[in-house]
């Protein structure tokens, strides 16, 4: 199975303080109602293979924050 996902960094901040989302514009959405201008990146698309819902599980429950994330 495939995950698919927005991610926008933010600029001036730990990693956990991205915003993430389903889709481009609920993520652009996200930025504009919680941030100013400068404060996260363009939103990017990521994505990852997975088996199953406990190998889904495993990635995000792992060391580091999960291996093989995006």
């Amino acid at each position: 199975m495939k995950l698919t996902y927005w991610v926008a960094p933010r600029l001036q901040g730990q990693a956990t303080d991205a915003i993430i989302a389903r889709t481009k514009h609920d993520c652009e959405q996200k930025v504009l109602a919680l941030g100013t201008a400068g404060d996260y990146a363009a939103p990017v698309k990521k994505s990852f293979l997975y088996g199953d819902a406990f190998d889904l599980f495993e990635m995000a429950t792992a060391e580091d924050g999960g291996r093989g994330m995006g």
